[in-house]
């Protein structure tokens, strides 16, 4: 199977080497802008492979050491020092094979790993995923990503107005590093997006046994037996409660300040087609302005449409200018169940498979913690109330009491 990844490379195949670290040759060039001597490539039983940050990591991990050490020592001398230090040093390394769309070969070093531990090799997993019927496959930097629905948990149910069904999200790593992991989803099939809970809390690992042991037993367990009956009424329970809760200044500035460094990266492609895929997304856009280059990112856009311009609401030029204490008092104009729809829309049909996991790890983490204005819906259903409420508490109306005649009457002020 081919599978493409976020550069414009398409993955074909892995290929797994056995080397001791110090047969590893690092060629390093000069960086034009700063100087200083760079990684060019890697050679590996004499073929010239690219790097890669998991590749690193992975070498880190294992060894015990950090790339502090390369200021201070060449890299033969760091790898030889390593080799006569260790007993075995012998490590499986993972190359992965690609080419560019003009057919330009492309691989890449992924990680390493101890020759004895178990391994799901790329092919047998393919395998499986489609007997198994896994959906939404993709692959990223040595993880192939697939969506599962649990046995007996399938059914479909409302989550304020929008049907739901569990799933569960398996992110198997096919190059030796780590085990795979489990994470508990929900899929929004109003739009055909899915939200992972992206974190410890909503996380399962799969241990794949010990030294030569067949890894197929073990997935196969998990796709046909795997259940949460708690875990997915604690995410259900946080969903709701995203749903009573406003978003915060300090919330949305997160979640925009990402959707920003994922542009930057180049992770989100709003150039052709799939800029409309997004129902609720494409319905905060202005569609005659997409095409417009002076207008910016219509993702953005469209996310400062859904939350309005706080900075112009509490009537400050920069909203940087707040602590973040103040920030997770004040309101934006939307939920947080609104802005978690939102980064779920943009990692399933904007964001390559890169970015979605970046974004999703957002709304893990989101609805794991508390919400900063958590509840505050249900005391306030109009954003308009809550926003004088908030406005005069943080003191951003220019008067500190705004006369002596102020005073709160429910749960909003009244002013006469």
């Amino acid at each position: 199977m081919v599978t493409k990844i976020a550069s414009g490379v398409e993955v074909e195949k892995f290929d797994y080497v056995y080397a001791p670290v110090n047969d590893l040759q690092v060629v390093t060039e000069e960086d034009q802008k700063t100087g200083k001597q760079v990684v060019k490539h890697i050679l590996v039983q004499d073929e010239p492979v690219q790097d890669s940050g998991r590749f690193w990591t992975s070498l880190f991990s294992r060894y015990g050491f950090n790339k502090a050490f390369f200021k201070y020592f060449d890299y033969p001398e760091v790898f030889n020092r390593i080799s006569s230090v260790e007993s075995n040093d012998r490590m499986r390394l993972c190359i992965e094979r690609g080419k560019t769309r003009h057919g330009k070969p492309v691989n890449r070093l992924m990680a390493v790993s101890n020759p004895t531990k178990p391994l799901v090799v790329y092919d047998e997993l393919m395998d499986l995923l489609g007997r198994y019927d896994g959906q939404n496959l993709n692959y990223v930097d040595g993880v192939v990503e697939s969506t599962h629905t649990p046995m007996g948990r399938g059914g479909r149910f409302d989550i304020l107005g929008d049907m739901h069904s569990n799933k569960f999200v398996m992110q198997t790593p096919i190059d030796g590093y780590g085990a795979p992991n489990l994470y508990l989803a929900l899929l929004r099939e109003v739009c055909l997006n899915g939200m992972i809970g992206m974190s410890k809390e909503f996380k399962s690992q799969l241990a794949l046994g010990k030294g030569s042991d067949d890894v197929t037993p073990s997935l196969i367990r998990a796709f046909e037996g795997f259940n949460n009956d708690e875990g997915f009424a604690a995410l259900r329970s946080r969903i709701e409660a995203a749903g009573d809760s406003w978003l915060s200044v300090y919330e949305s500035n997160s979640l925009e300040h990402l959707l920003i460094r994922l542009h930057s990266d180049a992770l989100i492609n709003v150039n052709d087609d799939s800029v409309h895929k997004g129902t609720d997304i494409a319905g905060y856009m202005a569609q005659g302005d997409v095409d417009r280059e002076d207008v910016g990112s219509p993702i953005i856009k469209a996310f400062t449409k859904m939350t309005g311009d706080a900075a112009q609401s509490y009537g400050l030029a920069n909203l940087d200018s707040l602590s973040a204490k103040r920030q997770r008092t004040l309101p934006v104009n939307c939920t947080v169940y609104d802005a978690i729809n939102f980064a779920t829309e943009v990692a399933t049909h904007y964001a390559d498979s890169a970015g979605g996991r970046r974004l999703q790890a957002w709304v893990g983490t989101c609805v794991t913690e508390e919400y900063d204005m958590e509840g505050t819906k249900t005391r306030f259903d109009e954003f308009a109330d809550f926003l004088v409420d908030a406005k005069f508490s943080a003191g951003l109306t220019g008067s500190e009491y705004a006369g002596a005649g102020a005073s709160r009457s429910g749960s909003v002020f009244d002013l006469n």
